[in-house]
């Protein structure tokens, strides 16, 4: 299990909080995203090029351009395109929590 006690976490409760997390990632920082509860985070895992964790609700070093793009288009927020292009020329990966709804954007 990985720890993920020091990183940031972003509520996602609009859009606009998007933004911090596009200059976060633009600066290859690590930040959680916790997504509310009407937000669909269901993706496919083979799809989106992730390995299996020990929890089988969770996914690590997921294509985060794939799952980013995903998530966009399943939700309708387009800003979340956005943040793929930014994280995919950083380097960044995804770790996903679909049990927590929420999103690790790390190295």
């Amino acid at each position: 299990m990985r720890d993920y006690s020091n990183i940031p976490v972003l509520q996602l409760d609009d859009t606009n909080n998007l933004k911090k997390a596009e200059a976060q990632v633009h600066h290859a920082e690590p930040i959680i995203i916790q997504f509310p509860d009407s937000f669909n985070i269901s993706i496919d895992p083979a799809i989106c090029k992730c390995k299996k964790a020990d929890n089988p609700a969770h996914y690590l070093n997921c294509d985060i351009s794939i799952v980013l793009n995903v998530l966009a288009l399943e939700n309708n927020i387009n800003e979340l395109k956005t943040l793929a292009t930014i994280a995919h020329e950083a380097g960044q990966v995804v770790d996903i929590e679909t049990d927590n709804r929420r999103i690790i954007i790390h190295d």
